[in-house]
């Protein structure tokens, strides 16, 4: 088994590239780069620089590689569907151009879905034609990445979000009419859907083709449940924990990965609020050191 660890803007707390209170993103690579790290994915498409060579002019003297980017937006309303893939060509190019590995696709947390995540049976659902045609988006934008781009296509389920439980995720796959589509675990948000992490390495070892390793709180994730405490609220409550001070059993998600051979990437994340005073640099450092002594 060969796992490469990146980490990411999002452990800064850029999850989108507009918010007021991002860090620039020329500190972040810094910060990435000083915590140990090699690899880093690319944030939401526009808080880099959209020009390549400027990344690059950036990134090659802290010899840091950019391994993929993401779509986090709503591919659950079709009728964002044209801007939404504006948006991703221009990410999938961008990347291309940086000799990036793969695409992750997420679909955006909702206001519906936010306050039941982890309650699958009082969670709200699509309708048939809504789910419908986000499968045939999800189709669109595999093909068009892995056949236009050369990136793979990873669908990454997402606390609080209409692809979130096993159960959805494997009508998905099933649905989702995809020769390239994979997977990418995250083993916190997996735990925050009630989803059991190390099972669904080996249940989904044939698609798993990225990994994000995150830790969490399972105290405040109780509180979360009990208080019926929306998604975005629970971030603020820093329910999402560096390695090593959550529940999360590493040791438990490597073997497993070892089991089925894993060969790739796999992205150290921390979800935070950027508005509440976190320190990300140390949050990072500590999780690099403590996953460099499991593996």
């Amino acid at each position: 088994m060969t796992i490469k660890i990146a980490n990411a803007p999002c452990s800064w707390g850029v999850d989108y590239f507009d918010d007021q209170n991002n860090p620039k993103w020329e500190n972040v690579i810094n910060e990435i780069s000083e915590a140990g790290y090699l690899y880093s994915e690319l944030g939401p498409y526009g808080y880099f620089p959209t020009d390549y060579k400027i990344i690059k002019d950036k990134l090659d003297p802290l010899n840091l590689k950019i391994i993929g980017g993401f779509i986090f937006d709503n591919i659950h309303e079709p009728s964002q569907h044209k801007i939404i893939l504006d948006k991703i060509k221009k990410s999938c190019e961008l990347l291309k151009n940086l000799n990036s590995n793969f695409f992750v696709i997420i679909d955006h947390i909702s206001e519906e879905r936010m306050k039941t995540s982890g309650n699958e049976k009082n969670s709200t659902i699509l309708d048939r034609d809504k789910y419908n045609a986000m499968c045939n988006f999800i189709t669109d934008i595999s093909k068009i990445s892995y056949e236009e781009y050369g990136l793979m296509p990873v669908l990454h389920p997402h606390a609080g979000s209409y692809i979130e439980y096993e159960s959805e995720i494997d009508n998905l796959l099933d649905s989702v009419n995809s020769n390239y589509l994979g997977l990418c675990l995250d083993t916190a948000h997996l735990y925050y859907s009630a989803v059991n992490p190390y099972n669904a390495i080996t249940k989904y070892s044939s698609k798993i083709k990225h990994m994000h390793f995150k830790d969490i709180n399972h105290k405040i994730l109780e509180e979360v449940y009990k208080n019926k405490i929306d998604f975005d609220s629970a971030v603020k409550m820093n329910v999402f924990c560096p390695l090593g001070s959550g529940v999360i059993d590493f040791k438990k998600i490597l073997n497993n990965l070892d089991n089925i051979d894993y060969d790739g990437f796999a992205t150290i994340e921390q979800d935070i609020d950027p508005a509440e005073g976190l320190n990300p640099l140390e949050y990072a450092k500590q999780s690099l050191e403590f996953l460099n002594q499991k593996i």
